[in-house]
């Protein structure tokens, strides 16, 4: 399967200061969209892969990862189903939302769960306008070491993800509008005919 990620201050002196801003942009959002591009960087910072695509949220639990660039596709998360479709497969691969989630950045923007819960949550240095945070995942399970987090305000820039393996996928946003409606039809999938679909627990 292609490389997927699916699936998010101010300097402070401690990260008591900055557990508050990301939950107040968390808890003032309800849906998200915007286009992204997307670059992953091997464990000696060469770039190996870029895409491009939209992305929308919809909280709780709902979200769609449309990669159009250089190739398709699409990963829907229904509120208790993940569906990832490659059209080059013609597969679709179904996981239930809390097995294929996990402690990600796609949980991080979709869900309602306190942010204290799965992250430490630490203040960055800031770069003029642009509030940073690093979050550490509790969980020792977790598929990533830190997530870093860009906003200006309460508009999202981008975040970086940096894997077990040594490797970085680097996620910038772009026109991003922030609690517009959506329509629920972004949210259901429905496999194509003729494609595999393969259920994963």
């Amino acid at each position: 399967m292609k490389q997927v990620t699916v699936i998010f201050f101010l300097l402070f002196s401690s990260s008591g200061f900055a557990q508050p801003i990301l939950d107040n942009f968390l808890k003032n959002l309800s849906s998200l969209h915007a286009q992204f591009e997307q670059q992953l960087f091997n464990e000696t910072g060469k770039l190996i892969e870029t895409s491009q695509g939209q992305m929308y949220i919809k909280r709780p639990n709902q979200f769609r990862w449309d990669y159009q660039k250089p190739y398709h596709q699409l990963i829907v998360a229904d509120g208790e189903n993940v569906w990832i479709y490659d059209p080059d497969l013609e597969q679709v691969t179904m996981k239930k939302l809390t097995k294929a989630l996990g402690k990600t950045p796609a949980l991080l923007l979709s869900s309602n769960r306190p942010i204290e819960e799965d992250f430490f949550v630490n203040p960055l240095p800031a770069k003029a306008d642009i509030t940073r945070l690093e979050l550490l995942p509790k969980d020792a399970q977790a598929q990533f070491d830190s997530i870093r987090l860009n906003l200006r305000g309460e508009t999202l820039l981008g975040f970086e993800l940096v894997d077990n393996l040594g490797q970085t996928t680097l996620i910038t946003f772009k026109q991003t509008e922030r609690n517009q409606k959506l329509e629920e039809s972004l949210f259901i999938f429905t496999p194509p005919a003729g494609v595999d679909v393969v259920t994963e627990d």
